[in-house]
């Protein structure tokens, strides 16, 4: 098994982590799980958070997730040592398993995704309020050299954020600022072992690859700082470009409660490309339901559609059509689900990502479709079609509330 027993302690003690920055997102956390596959950033993170809870004086229950992905002969024997270690740290141990086939190719990312799946899934049923992973500074540079290679999306290069989610569990990242070599010598001074995975050497896959090539990129001056500095500088661009967007919209999008908008196209065509891009990316996201978020690709061709393209388009679940100066925005009613949504007692429902519809209990709620509703003059037929049309039991009295969830914030 390829677990390091305890190490030489360094000669010269590394400065102790700043622990009440490095978790102050936990304050006033209940419960909340960590990811601790056995490695050493992992098995850092398990040990800071239990000298953090020692020094608290009302801290959160805290769970040690270890994911079994059944890849390896050793992965049983590796989540019970986890175990032993989460057991002397004082914290309670669940191992999660990951059954069935395993995929033939993209093995990393899928098996990436099953074990946050299988996290968030149990963070929900145990009421756990946050999922903390141990990514690091190492980890944030490579990312970012990753994306290098592909993109030069500012969304893309920002790296991996602090906060996120998965599945709706919030997911926070407080070793980024750290370094892998730092947390290891924290281990070796504490006398804390961890396993070393093999995949984590193994040049198929290509962050080991890029990981290695690290070095030689260092001497040319490319050195992880830089990379994270990159990111850093692309996220604030993400930002900016968001709240820019933001304010665009707010101004001069003309939103109707059809469920349907207005875009000036020569006001939007005099933005730079990237923000012409977000915003067009934000107006198709939320028209078109919300379930699917088109790539960069496709944002430069609706762009190229909004300065010289045929009549309609469709992109994201969205059609779009023109009209004068101007174009128009609304759902593709074909892409809405069929079956017809109930609508419980006494509550509203959020139907098709778009509208906050209340109902009397036993209501269901459909597309229109091929029964338009009339929503008075200028309203294309497509934004007709799409509309939701709420059909209401027999003899109810109850008031129906149709409310359109518009993008901007005017």
């Amino acid at each position: 098994m390829p677990a390091n027993g305890p190490r030489p302690k360094p000669s010269v003690p590394a400065a102790p982590p700043d622990l009440k920055a490095i978790f102050s997102s936990l304050t006033g956390r209940r419960h909340v799980a960590l990811a601790v596959s056995g490695g050493s950033d992992s098995m850092a993170l398990m040990r800071l958070i239990r000298d953090w809870r020692d020094s608290e004086p009302e801290p959160p229950l805290i769970s040690v997730l270890t994911v079994d992905h059944g890849l390896r002969a050793e992965s049983a024997a590796e989540a019970r040592q986890v175990g032993q270690w989460a057991s002397h740290a004082g914290l309670a141990h669940h191992t999660l398993v990951w059954t069935g086939p395993k995929p033939a190719s993209g093995l990393q990312a899928k098996a990436r995704a099953a074990r946050y799946d299988l996290m968030a899934a149990w963070c929900r049923a145990h009421e756990a309020e946050a999922l903390l992973t141990a990514h690091t500074f190492d980890d944030q540079a490579e990312t970012v050299l990753m994306r290098l290679a592909r993109t030069t999306s500012p969304d893309s290069l920002s790296g991996i954020p602090r906060h996120g989610q998965w599945d709706g569990v919030p997911l926070f990242r407080p070793l980024l600022s750290e370094r892998r070599d730092a947390l290891r010598d924290y281990l070796r001074a504490a006398d804390q072992g961890w396993i070393d995975d093999p995949s984590n050497a193994d040049p198929r896959f290509e962050r080991v690859r890029l990981r290695q090539s690290l070095w030689d990129l260092a001497a040319s001056g490319v050195t992880p700082e830089r990379l994270v500095a990159l990111g850093e500088t692309s996220a604030r661009t993400a930002s900016l470009l968001d709240r820019c967007a933001g304010a665009w919209i707010d101004l001069w999008l003309d939103e109707h409660d059809a469920g349907v908008c207005h875009v000036p196209a020569d006001e939007l065509l005099g933005l730079p490309p990237a923000l012409q891009q977000r915003i067009l990316g934000r107006i198709v996201v939320h028209y078109g339901g919300g379930t699917h978020r088109p790539e960069p690709a496709e944002l430069r061709r609706l762009a190229a559609w909004v300065r010289e393209g045929a009549d309609r388009c469709t992109l994201a679940g969205a059609i779009l059509g023109r009209r004068k100066g101007r174009f128009w925005v609304t759902r593709e009613a074909a892409r809405i689900a069929v079956l017809p949504v109930s609508v419980p007692g006494e509550e509203h429902i959020i139907w098709d990502g778009r509208f906050r519809i209340t109902a009397p209990e036993g209501s269901s709620v459909v597309a229109a479709g091929e029964n338009p509703v009339d929503l008075g003059e200028g309203i294309p037929i497509f934004a007709r079609r799409a509309y939701p049309l709420v059909n209401v039991p027999e003899g109810s009295g109850e008031a129906v509330t149709v409310t359109f969830l518009r993008l901007g914030t005017s």
